[in-house]
């Protein structure tokens, strides 16, 4: 008799778990008691939390280097947070025109490897391997007056190469300097081309010495003509691009 009354007990006790633990009655039963789902979903909000703050942080930094190259300076490229955060920004340049479209397929149509290099160069740590542009240059070098780079003139829409490996840091249109490519290579070492037509890289772009990565312009309001304004900067500090310019 005792066996089967235990049996009886065990057997409510076992029904009895299975409707609080395995219904919706746990939530009216059990005091504090808290969904598992309700863990997930928690979870999973304050990943998505954690992850737009620092996506937001990032882009603030990535947006304070822009400003910081655009006033004649350097941010650290040193911190590979702010490179990361540049890999992955979308390019938010204007939509392209019927020349820019017709100037990017004439682009994917030429052989990287039939460019030619304009004339000399001089190796070692601070210069770069690749004429940026074949031109005159109308303007040089002048920390003096703050002109931290070298105006080259050419004809509009003459294209412009990457002076070296590197990946785009900027590719955007700012109201002073116009379309603007920022490129970083190994070393510490950043190559700056403004006043462009047309941009042919985005940001996160990996480009090869010699690639294609602009177009001549005059666009921006401190341009005055078709040309290249050029800069090339060295561990944080301007540095004279003439002798790697060639002939």
């Amino acid at each position: 008799m005792v066996g089967i009354l235990a049996g009886v007990v065990l057997l409510i006790s076992c029904f009895t778990y299975f409707i609080v633990a395995h219904t919706p009655l746990t939530k009216r039963l059990v005091p504090g008691y808290v969904a598992k789902s309700f863990h997930k979903d928690a979870r999973l909000a304050k990943s998505q939390a954690d992850s737009a703050l620092y996506q937001l942080y990032l882009h603030e930094r990535y947006l304070n280097s822009i400003r910081v190259i655009l006033n004649g300076g350097v941010p650290d490229f040193t911190e590979t947070a702010l490179l990361d955060s540049v890999l992955h920004c979308a390019s938010t340049l204007p939509d392209p025109s019927e020349n820019d479209q017709e100037l990017r397929s004439r682009i994917e149509e030429e052989d990287r490897f039939a460019l030619k290099r304009s004339g000399p160069f001089i190796g070692g740590e601070i210069g770069f391997s690749f004429c940026p542009l074949k031109g005159v240059v109308s303007d040089g070098f002048d920390l003096s007056r703050g002109h931290v780079g070298v105006d080259i003139v050419a004809a509009e829409g003459e294209l412009i190469h990457s002076v070296d490996d590197g990946v785009v840091l900027i590719s955007a249109y700012t109201a002073e300097n116009g379309y603007v490519v920022l490129v970083q290579h190994s070393n510490n070492k950043v190559s700056v081309y403004k006043h462009n037509s047309a941009l042919l890289k985005e940001v996160g772009d990996v480009v090869l010495a010699g690639d294609p990565i602009a177009a001549v312009g005059s666009s921006g309001h401190e341009s005055t003509g078709p040309h290249l304004h050029f800069e090339w900067w060295v561990k944080g500090r301007p540095v004279d691009p003439a002798p790697w310019l060639g002939e």
